[in-house]
């Protein structure tokens, strides 16, 4: 069965998994159906899809913080200038839209990252039969 990262970002925006980033594709694999008449392929290809979600989302959300971490370890502060102040200043003269620079590189690094450490996780998880997830009572 083929799916798209469309499909799957609404089905995780519908599902709203909790807890852990493995609650993604296993929420993925509940709305293919049983996960082990899916093929290896598509058990993989679940996997990269969801890292990629999963990678995309934290790649949006660290980078304004990186962004401006990266300007204040560029730049020496004042004499006497807090680090707060510091960090105030930058961010007031980068904005939204700056803080926001480079994140095209970022997305690119940050979700194929992400996408084949969720894939090598999956494929080890298969490979040692350890595919049921342990329930943590409530």
């Amino acid at each position: 069965m083929a799916t798209s990262t469309a499909t799957l970002a609404q089905v995780a925006a519908e599902q709203e998994p909790q807890g852990s980033p493995e609650a993604v594709p296993e929420t993925v694999f509940a709305s293919l159906g049983d996960k082990s008449k899916l093929s290896d392929g598509t058990q993989t290809a679940v996997n990269l899809e969801s890292g990629l979600i999963a990678g995309f989302a934290a790649a949006i959300v660290s980078q304004p913080a990186d962004t401006v971490l990266s300007k204040i370890n560029k730049t020496k502060g004042l004499p006497g200038q807090s680090t707060v102040s510091r960090l105030i200043k930058i961010a007031g003269e980068l904005g939204v839209r700056g803080s926001f620079a480079g994140l095209p590189t970022r997305l690119f690094m940050i979700g194929g990252l992400t996408a084949g450490q969720f894939a090598i996780y999956g494929d080890i998880k298969k490979a040692l039969d350890a595919t049921d997830s342990v329930e943590i009572s409530k």
